[in-house]
Order: C-alpha cells, then structure tokens, then sequence
C-alpha cells in the first residue's frame, strides 16, 4: 500500500475545477493544502475527442508489482488510509455500435456514446472507468459527459498527494449531483479501480467480499412479437431464466409480445420495465390482464413519469395487494433525497442502483439507506461496456445485497473492445480477476484507424 504522508490531512478540502463555482461567504483563507488547480495553472483545454480503438494488447506490457496490502481490505478503511497520487488521467469518447437497435419506452439507441476514464497512479498502477450516457435518464449527453470528465482529470494530475476519501469527495462537491452524476462515477470508477490495483485485490473483495460472481437477467427491448420471441428462444438456449421486457409504449403491443415470449419460453420469470411510459392506470391495467393470462412477473419497474409520486405509490399498492408483484424505482431515484422519499411513503418496494445516475459514492449511500429501511435493491445500468458493467458487478458480488442483477447490456453490443475483465457463462459472470475490476481498453491516438 502507497504509505500515508503525515502532513496530508485526512479531512477533505476544497478541491476546484477549471471554472467550478465558489460557495457563497467562503473564507479567503488559504486552505491547510493545495486545490486541485495547480498554482499558475492554466485552465485545461477542451479534452480530446479521440476515439478509443481496441487493439491487440502488447505482450510486453506487465502490471506494476503491487505493493503488499494491509488489512483490513475494506473500502471505508482504503479512504482514509490510501494516499492517491495521480500521475496521468485521459478521458476520451468510447463509440461502440449496437448489435440491433435498442429501443425503451423514452428513447431509442444505435450505439453505444460514453465516455471512458483512465487514471494511473504515480505507482504504476493503471484504472479504468466508464461514464455511460442515455440523455433520457443521465443528465449529460457524451460532449457535456466528455468535457465534465476531461475537466476533472486535468485537476487531478495537478493535484498534491491526498486520501482516497478526500479526493472522493472534493471530486463530488465540483461534479455535483445529478448534473455530472456520469461523469462523476466514471472517474470515481477509474480511481477505485486504480485503488485495487495498486493494493492487488479484486474490487468484489474490497466491496466486501460477499461473493465472486453474479447472475443477471438479459433485456428484450421493444420489438415485435416475431423479433421478440425469436430473442426468446435464442436467450433460453443460452441459459437465460429471467427476462427483462421493455414495455411502455402501446399497452397492446405489449402484451402481445408478452404472450408470443410465453409460448417460447414458458418458464421464465418476468421482469417489466415501462421506462415511465405508463400512467398509473395503465399500468394496473396491464398487471390485470397479465393476470387473466396466468402471468405474474417477479418485479414491475418504474412503471410511471418519475415524477409522478402519486401514481408510483398507487401501482405500488395495488401490485402487492392484489398481485404479490414488486414496484421498483428506477428514473424516479436519482440521489438520496429521492431515496429517502421512497422510503418513508413507502413508494416502492425496491430501488434500483445505477451508478451513472447516482456515482459510486452516491449509490453506496443509497444501498446503505436502503439496507437500514429493509428496502429491496436492485442493481442495472445504461447501455455500457465490460468497463461499468464489470465495476457495478464486482459491487454487487462484493456486497451481496441485491435481489435483482440487471447487468446484460455488454452482451447487446456488436463487437467487445474490452480485454480482460470478468468471464461471461451465459447470464452466469465470473470475477475471476486478480485486481481491481480487470477490464481495460487500448488507447489508439490516430483517430482515423
């Protein structure tokens, strides 16, 4: 482990980004430790735009010799005792096509456009993060993603030595909220990732430790009965037990895709997932006449406006009463006062986890709220690559405290430019890894390659 410096604080200070705002009546006193800005630096150029192209990596390249860890292994020990210094951070524009369209309730996709985050570390050691984008849901396209993060890598480099907790959490209070909640989880992703490589542990340890693998569902967007059945059929022989159907947009449409996927795989578990696409009644309707077919689905997502409070908590009650179907949460959580809501209105029955909408300390929070209230949890993401997958399941193999795992979206994609990372057994993903999260891209500088 990286010793901890004695004269760096282990309490937070203001960390600023090129052009971040200063909270009113702030002290003009110098602060015990240098910003993030270093002196005389110059604000950070708009950051490159180069693609990331996946090629062969070089045999040459070895990791860097970890140093030896110190127990306890735990993530809010590393905060306060690992000393992060960062010697290089890049983010850049990661592009990746769709293997069809992808089409929800609220938008509809051809290609993957986040945003990835390398951090390496003054040891040697090299993180990796991806800030996933879906305008619908994130606040930030990939430009306002790409700039957001380009900006807080540049503040990083320029910044002294600092624990992990308070390079954490300055990156929050100039990242903030919802606004930049992607492109904030992308570098925290890249830092702790870079964290668990230097020590030499994988990240489900560090998270806790609770298992090494996860189990998820695989999404069937909406398509048409024919398209639907035949992915059906196609995810059955690959092991596939629960489903997760996009609905939302033509209520008998939808159901008519729901009985062409039971005629093809009668066996499966249900997930539904209206993107807000219903109104409350709606919404029951479709749980009735689900009902008249003999179909209960295990779990009934966000199923109205994200804002509809009222309606959320209707389709909640009737689910359960009359159905025994949970309500998740997804859109309408978006940090920990939404959280804290659904909790005390009993609103849901589950929340759903993602780290591009709420960053990684914002959805540890969450998990912690939700844990405490006996909440159910469930994690998903956008549409993202092995890198943000691969983090958000180490967490929840580490914790162990989900009861919905909807990590499938890297196995929609047309071509994988990740190496390493976990190991994909149908829905079964195994973090056989020995550091961090394992994943990684090449960087290629020739944009027309």
């Amino acid at each position: 482990m990286v010793p901890m410096d004695p004269s760096i604080s282990s309490s937070s200070s203001p960390l600023r980004l090129p052009g971040s705002p200063t909270s009113p009546g702030a002290s003009s006193t110098p602060s015990p430790r240098p910003t993030l800005v270093a002196a005389g630096r110059q604000p950070a150029a708009a950051p490159s735009t180069t693609r990331l192209r996946a090629i062969s990596p070089s045999q040459s390249q070895s990791p860097p010799t970890p140093a030896s860890p110190v127990e306890p292994f735990g993530f809010d020990a590393l905060k306060g005792t690992f000393s992060v210094d960062v010697a290089a951070a890049d983010a850049r524009a990661l592009d990746v096509p769709l293997a069809a369209p992808f089409t929800i309730a609220s938008s509809r996709l051809v290609a993957v456009s986040n945003v990835a985050v390398r951090v390496e570390l003054r040891t040697g050691a090299v993180g990796w993060g991806e800030a996933p984008v879906l305008p619908s849901v994130t606040a930030e396209d990939q430009p306002a993603a790409l700039d957001a993060a380009g900006r807080a890598c540049a503040a990083l480099v320029g910044a002294p030595a600092a624990p992990l907790g308070a390079v954490l959490q300055d990156l929050a209070s100039v990242l903030p909220g919802h606004a930049f909640a992607s492109a904030r989880a992308g570098v925290e992703m890249a830092l702790i990732d870079a964290v668990a490589n230097s020590i030499g542990i994988p990240l489900w340890r560090l998270f806790g430790g609770a298992s090494d693998s996860v189990t998820t569902d695989i999404t069937i967007p909406i398509v048409t009965p024919n398209e639907a059945a035949q992915l059906a059929a196609k995810y059955r022989g690959q092991g596939f037990q629960t489903l997760k159907l996009k609905v939302g947009k033509n209520l008998n449409s939808d159901i008519e895709v729901l009985k062409a996927i039971r005629f093809v795989h009668p066996d499966c578990s249900f997930i539904l997932d209206a993107n807000e696409g219903y109104t409350a009644n709606q919404a029951i309707e479709v749980l009735d006449r689900l009902n008249e077919m003999g179909v209960t689905p295990v779990l009934f997502e966000q199923p109205v406006h994200r804002d509809d409070w009222d309606g959320l908590r209707d389709v909640t009650s009737v689910a359960m009463d009359k159905y025994k179907v949970a309500v998740a949460a997804d859109e309408s959580c978006r940090n920990l006062l939404d959280a804290q809501k659904i909790i005390d209105g009993n609103l849901a029955h589950v929340i759903n986890i993602k780290l591009a909408k709420l960053g990684v300390l914002g959805a540890l929070e969450i998990i912690d709220a939700a844990r405490k209230a006996n909440i159910a949890l469930m994690i998903g993401g956008m549409v993202e690559t092995r890198i943000a997958m691969g983090f958000a399941g180490h967490l929840a193999a580490g914790l162990g405290c989900f009861s919905f795992i909807d990590l499938d979206t890297p196995l929609l994609l047309s071509e994988d430019p990740v190496y390493g990372g976990y190991e994909a057994f149908g829905p079964l993903y195994k973090f056989t890894n020995a550091r961090g999260h394992g994943g990684f891209l090449h960087l290629d500088n020739d944009a027309s390659k």
